[in-house]
């Protein structure tokens, strides 16, 4: 738990980081590398159920400019979790932190993206901030790695 404690305080979000891998059993035996790994995993979870919940509100969408943004966030929660995160995933596992950092950092971008399609708050706007958040999050805990 320790190393836990250690990552999260240098992740740059260490109170997300810290109850989010202290949630995962799998974290408890992790070394760098496996902290890591989960938290891009739990990326990919979250991205996911954001994705589908804002595919589930598009279903209802009639207004031409709501139907534009949201097209314009599923492809961008799109191209995070079929192309980004899973490239991520591999680029860690062949250890090339600067991909797999890079590819993390760009699903928060993706999110920014989505964001900005809107001048008010949605009802994903929160979900949007954690899958933001545990993006950067990630990547700087692959930055750690070198």
């Amino acid at each position: 738990m320790y190393l836990i404690e250690q990552t999260c305080r240098q992740s740059g979000f260490f109170a997300l980081c810290d109850s989010t891998l202290r949630s995962d059993p799998r974290s408890s035996n992790a070394n760098l590398e496996g902290l890591a790994k989960i938290s891009v995993e739990i990326v990919i979870d979250k991205a996911n159920a954001t994705l589908n919940f804002i595919v589930d509100l598009f279903k209802n969408v009639s207004d031409p400019v709501l139907y534009r943004s949201y097209g314009t966030c599923i492809d961008s929660y799109g191209a995070s979790v079929q192309r980004l995160l899973p490239e991520a995933i591999a680029a860690l596992g062949s250890k090339e932190y600067a991909t797999s950092r890079h590819d993390v950092a760009t699903v928060a971008t993706n999110v920014n993206a989505c964001d900005e399609q809107f001048s008010e708050k949605t009802p994903f706007s929160d979900r949007n901030r954690l899958v933001h958040d545990l993006s950067l999050m990630s990547a700087g805990i692959i930055e750690l790695l070198g």
